[in-house]
C-alpha cells in the first residue's frame, strides 16, 4: 500500500541584503568569478537542504558595494523570516549581511516590480587608505556648483545611452530620473581630524563629496559613467553646456571614462508598497 504524498506550499522570501562588493565579480552568478548572488544562493541551499534560486532587483558590477539591495526566493521552509536572518549571517562570509526578511505574496518578483532604484557614489579629495574600498580618490579641486547645474539636465524621462557602453544589450534607454544631486560630505560617514603638515603647512582635508542619484531604472554602467562625466564638468574640462549636448547626442564615446566601481553603492529599492516594517 503506497503512502499520501505530502504537499508542500512554497512560500516567497524577500530578504534585504548588505555587502562589501570589494571580493566579488558583482552581484549575478557568472562562471569565472565569485558572486554575491553565488554566495547566498549556495549558503540558503546548504541550510534549506533544497535548491533555492535568488532573484535580485539590481545587478551590481565588479567592486560594487549595496546597503539596500532587495532579492526573493521560493522555499517550502516553515521557518518564520526572522530565522532566515539568524541562520543566514551566522553562516555568510563577513563582507555579506542580511539585514531583514519577510514573506511576500507569490507573485512578487524583486526586479520587475521594482518602481526606483537609489545609488550614491562617494569621492574624497586625498589618498586615505582606510577608505580606498568606498570612495574614490580624485586629487584635484571640483566646482561643486558646476556638477550640480549639470547633474540638473539629467532630471526626468530621457534617453540615457549616452551614459552605457553596452547599447546591444539595452532594449532601450529610456530611464525617468528623479533625483541627481553632489552634495560636500565633511567626513560625516567616517570621522576623523585634519592634519597639517609641519614641514610645508599644508592642509590635508578628509572631505570628500557624495553625489545622490535615484531613477525608475539604471543602464549597465550608467552610474559610473555619470560622475566620470560630471567629475570632468567640475574640473572644467568639460563646460556645462558641453555636458548637456553629450545627454542629448546618444553617443558614449563623448561622454568621460566611468569612475571607478569602489565609489558606487546601492542604498535603495523602492517598490509602490512598504516591504519592510513601519
Amino acid at each position: 500500500m503506497s503512502l499520501p504524498l505530502r504537499i508542500v506550499s512554497m512560500r516567497n522570501i524577500a530578504l534585504l541584503i548588505e555587502y562589501d562588493g570589494t571580493a566579488y565579480g558583482g552581484w549575478q552568478v557568472q562562471k569565472n568569478s565569485n558572486s554575491v548572488q553565488g554566495v547566498i544562493e549556495k549558503t540558503l541551499s546548504e541550510i534549506l537542504q533544497e535548491k533555492v534560486k535568488l532573484i535580485g532587483a539590481g545587478r551590481t558590477d565588479a567592486g560594487v558595494h549595496a546597503r539596500g539591495q532587495v532579492a526573493n526566493f521560493h522555499t517550502g521552509h516553515e521557518w518564520a523570516p526572522e530565522k532566515f536572518v539568524y541562520a543566514l549571517n551566522g553562516t555568510l562570509p563577513a563582507d555579506v549581511a542580511v539585514r531583514a526578511a519577510t514573506e511576500v505574496p507569490d507573485r512578487f518578483h524583486s526586479r520587475f516590480e521594482a518602481t526606483a532604484r537609489r545609488y550614491s557614489y562617494r569621492i574624497i579629495s586625498r589618498k586615505a587608505p582606510m577608505l580606498r574600498h568606498f570612495a574614490a580618490f580624485f586629487p584635484f579641486s571640483l566646482s561643486l556648483e558646476a556638477m550640480n547645474l549639470a547633474a540638473a539636465s539629467l532630471l526626468g524621462e530621457r534617453n540615457f545611452k549616452s551614459f552605457t557602453k553596452y547599447a546591444d544589450q539595452q532594449r532601450h534607454f529610456i530611464c525617468d530620473m528623479m533625483r541627481a544631486e553632489w552634495k560636500s560630505e565633511a567626513a560625516d560617514w567616517r570621522e576623523e581630524p585634519e592634519f597639517r603638515n609641519r614641514e610645508s603647512d599644508v592642509l590635508l582635508p578628509a572631505s570628500g563629496l557624495r553625489f545622490e542619484v535615484e531613477a525608475n531604472r539604471f543602464l549597465h554602467g550608467m552610474v559610473r559613467a555619470i560622475v566620470g562625466t560630471l567629475v570632468d564638468v567640475g574640473r572644467g574640462k568639460i563646460s556645462v553646456d558641453e555636458f548637456r549636448k553629450i545627454v542629448d547626442s546618444g553617443d558614449r564615446s563623448l561622454a568621460s571614462m566611468s569612475a571607478p566601481a569602489c565609489g558606487l553603492c546601492l542604498e535603495e529599492v523602492r517598490y509602490g508598497f512598504r516591504l519592510w516594517g513601519k
